[in-house]
């Protein structure tokens, strides 16, 4: 099992250096895409293009500050490292897989969710790329990628949320009043 943690947790590490490498590439084609705006003027297309795809680029180069801000922003709190913070917000429905080779198992289970995560994150940004060729029809995929990818990487909380909203007295992240 640690061999899988330590080949996902490695593969996450590569999947945000080509996540860097890509957001230069994207930032460095905004530009060209500028300068080809500048220069042929508005028959060259608008300037939509050049600054989504710059913006684009920006949010690929801070990944973790991009998922750091839309986990803020949906769920209140910056994502959990731990692929085992599962249990805090569930001591009820999980406890029985909470020892023994289960519980790693679960933690494996928890990474490969967080790394589809990424790639849905990701899939969402790149969407919205191409809203400038594409027009309005890749929103609603890029926006459901987003709030996809954000509930996988942060599938612990959610986990807990969906505990509280079934089990009413169950011990997870809201507070009992």
């Amino acid at each position: 099992m640690t061999e899988i943690v330590r080949l996902i947790a490695s593969l996450e590490g590569l999947l945000q250096a080509i996540f860097f490498v890509v957001g230069v590439i994207f930032v460095i084609l905004a530009l060209r895409q500028s300068i080809q705006r500048a220069e042929f003027g508005p028959q060259h297309g608008s300037w939509f293009r050049p600054v989504l795809t710059f913006t684009i680029g920006i949010l690929l180069i801070a990944f973790p500050s991009t998922i750091s801000v839309l986990s803020n922003s949906l769920f209140g709190q910056a994502p959990k490292n731990n692929p085992r913070s599962i249990f805090e917000y569930d001591r009820n429905v999980l406890e029985p897989l909470n020892q023994g080779p289960a519980r790693d198992i679960v933690g494996v289970i928890m990474l490969f969710v967080r790394f589809v995560g990424y790639i849905a994150v990701i899939r969402g940004l790149l969407l919205f790329n191409q809203i400038s060729t594409q027009g309005s029809r890749v929103v609603g995929a890029g926006i459901t990628f987003l709030f996809a990818g954000t509930i996988c990487i942060n599938f612990p909380i959610f986990w807990g949320l969906l505990v509280d909203l079934v089990i009413p007295n169950s011990v997870g992240t809201t507070p009992t009043l």
